[in-house]
């Protein structure tokens, strides 16, 4: 096992979580909350493995700095993956939800006494996919955890979760790391990309720096470039709308979605504020005379559409198709007309 650290963007709430540690005041409930590919997975299992760590209950643990030292008889068990005190529950390979019955059988191991550690570190990821029967049956468990034992929830949608759940636990919230913490650590990670490049990688992940490392192998940036060329004829009056169609159907629901909007939230952004505010190089690059004549109006209608259409999709059957053209139609017309 790698000696696991933070990612630097963590580190303040890493400070926190050590100062609660040091103080013997560690929550029985956390709740890890923020947005996708920020490293919230990562910063739950550098934590579970510092807790668990034999060298951090030493007189040497200061020299750890709250992490797992990877040597001892705890570090090696983690690295095999069967350490008894570490439980971790998760949708099932086939199925996005966790069911209730994962969840109580979760419980049992989560109530049980530490067997090797001097603390029982349980983790769900995500906790928002809990079925709501699932999410009620773990309330008991957090009013009245066992001693020793610690529950780690880590979401991405935190509201989706019930208020009684959230109630119950200390919540870390872990930002995405600023645009300049990020192409640092991107050019640290890989130098062969240039800086522009990471740019234009970092603007295609929204803002995430580990999905944008992921990328930088792929054909993303292609795959972006084509659907933002579309896009803009679109806007342009240069394609129609089922045209468009036809072009954004090649592309999965989630990516397409999320990158329509910060398209559109970037126009938005670059009509209200001026154009050197906008953060995407693509609307930059080829709608930068168009933005003084967009109706901010019917752009910040189009973000509702957007947000709402994105929310449907996972949470309804719907029909795809006829969504994406009623879209396309409503991406017409934002140009005004000067007179």
């Amino acid at each position: 096992m790698d000696n696991q650290a933070p990612y630097p963007w963590q580190q303040q709430s890493w400070e926190l979580l050590q100062q609660y540690v040091h103080r013997g005041r560690l929550p029985h409930g956390l709740l890890f909350n923020g947005p996708a590919e920020c490293g919230k997975k990562h910063f739950a299992q550098s934590f579970a493995e510092a807790v668990l760590c034999t060298a951090n209950r030493s007189e040497d643990a200061a020299r750890q700095h709250g992490k797992a030292c990877g040597k001892c008889h705890s570090c090696l068990l983690l690295a095999a993956g069967n350490h008894p005190d570490l439980v971790i529950l998760a949708p099932p390979e086939d199925k996005k939800t966790i069911p209730v019955d994962a969840v109580r059988e979760f419980i049992q191991d989560a109530t049980l006494t530490p067997q090797i550690a001097s603390s029982r570190v349980c983790v769900i990821v995500p906790a928002d996919a809990m079925t709501s029967e699932a999410a009620n049956s773990l309330l008991k468990t957090l009013e009245e955890p066992a001693a020793n034992n610690h529950m780690i929830l880590v979401t991405e949608h935190v509201r989706h979760l019930p208020a009684t759940i959230r109630s119950r636990c200390q919540i870390i919230n872990l930002p995405l790391p600023t645009q300049e913490q990020s192409l640092q650590w991107l050019q640290q990670q890989q130098q062969r990309p240039q800086q522009q490049q990471w740019q234009e990688l970092l603007n295609c992940a929204a803002g995430a720096p580990l999905r944008a490392l992921s990328f930088e192998k792929s054909d993303i940036m292609q795959r972006r470039q084509q659907l933002f060329n579309s896009f803009a004829a679109l806007i342009n009056g240069q394609q129609a709308p089922l045209s468009a169609v036809a072009v954004w159907n090649e592309e999965v629901s989630e990516v397409l979605l999320k990158w329509l909007y910060e398209w559109t939230l970037d126009l938005l952004r670059g009509r209200q504020t001026g154009v050197e505010n906008m953060r995407d190089l693509l609307p930059v690059r080829v709608l930068s005379d168009l933005i003084p004549r967009l109706d901010a109006g019917k752009l910040i209608a189009l973000i509702e559409q957007l947000i709402s259409l994105n929310r449907g999709m996972g949470e309804r059957n719907l029909n795809r198709q006829m969504q994406l053209e009623a879209l396309a139609v409503s991406f017409t017309g934002l140009v005004v007309v000067q007179k």
